[in-house]
């Protein structure tokens, strides 16, 4: 899909494509999401340049994704999305500014593009060039990036509660299923942590990048806003190491509870195999067929074998029970 945007003091504002997606000459911002080849020839067309597929955008090497082509310079990220659908999966953008015009390239729909747009409508003058659209894109990645950041964190407290503080109760803490299903939480957050911060380096690469080439993106007075979002995705950068080692103490903590859980049935049936043991070789004894056994003969064998059975297991469930091992 093609959107093309002319910018004034209101903000982008979508324009009407010509014939066969011919863009117009007041359309500064052209938005390719997912384009078609027809798409992409008209968007080269227009602004002069050769756009990069959906696979070189993929390359990781820097010389890959930060060039300059043609008067043209091209910057690609990797951008964190699909968080609200809880499929968080990184998916380049490709930022290419020749002139006062700006092209986006992108392969997902994520939230920050239209939590810019409003933002932009919102704040006069926000986005009146195209590297106000460059710029107030990658402070709307940050954002959204600081509000994942946030939702993570309250997640992973949620998660040291359930495994260590949930009721105050053993059987409710560590019940059948509950272990697993937070250990199964604890990946999808320690993914999310991974993929934020693969996106957060991305972005500060792409950062480092635009203020190197900032004399030829012509941002002069604005040069501070990068300086801002750098200090902002490194302060992130901390919060997400932060967040990281305290997932792999949640994992450790309830890996750790599993096998405290599986030594405490391994001691309940040792328990148990002691209660009934005593008594079972009595019976055992008794259950012989030899032909000399004097107590066969006893009007009160039976009831006295009974009654030995059942002190035999009632002892060692006393002894337990004050050494405190029940």
């Amino acid at each position: 899909m093609l959107t093309a945007y002319a910018l004034d003091k209101t903000g982008p504002v979508p324009v009407a494509l010509g014939t066969e997606a011919t863009l117009p000459n007041d359309a500064v911002w052209v938005d390719l999401l997912s384009p078609s080849r027809e798409e992409d020839a008209a968007a080269e067309a227009a602004l002069g340049i050769s756009l990069p597929t959906f696979e070189e955008a993929k390359e990781i090497e820097f010389s890959s994704r930060f060039y300059e082509e043609n008067g043209a310079i091209f910057m690609t990220a990797s951008l964190l999305s699909g968080v609200e659908d809880g499929n968080p999966l990184l998916s380049p953008i490709t930022f290419a500014l020749k002139g006062n015009r700006i092209a986006t390239i992108r392969y997902q729909d994520p939230r920050s593009f239209r939590q810019f747009i409003v933002r932009s409508v919102r704040v006069e003058g926000a986005c009146a060039d195209a590297t106000g659209v460059l710029l107030g894109l990658l402070e709307a990645f940050i954002d959204r990036l600081a509000d994942t950041v946030e939702k993570t964190g309250a997640e992973v407290d949620r998660l040291n509660h359930a495994i260590f503080m949930h009721g105050r109760d053993r059987n409710e803490r560590r019940g059948e299923r509950h272990l697993e299903r937070v250990i199964e939480e604890i990946g999808v957050q320690g993914d999310m942590v991974a993929k934020a911060r693969e996106s957060l380096a991305s972005l500060q690469r792409l950062l480092q990048y635009a203020d190197s080439v900032s004399k030829a993106l012509e941002i002069g007075k604005q040069k501070g806003r990068i300086k801002l979002m750098a200090r902002d995705a490194r302060s992130l950068t901390d919060q997400l190491d932060f967040l990281s080692g305290k997932i792999i103490f949640l994992l450790d903590g309830a890996l750790g509870l599993v096998t405290v859980q599986q030594n405490e049935v391994i001691r309940i049936l040792t328990v148990a195999a002691m209660f009934f043991f005593p008594p079972t070789l009595i019976g055992t004894v008794y259950g012989m067929n030899f032909e000399f056994m004097p107590e066969l003969h006893w009007t009160l064998g039976y009831p006295l074998v009974i009654v030995a059975m059942v002190l035999s297991a009632l002892l060692p469930y006393l002894f337990f029970k004050r050494r405190g091992w029940l």
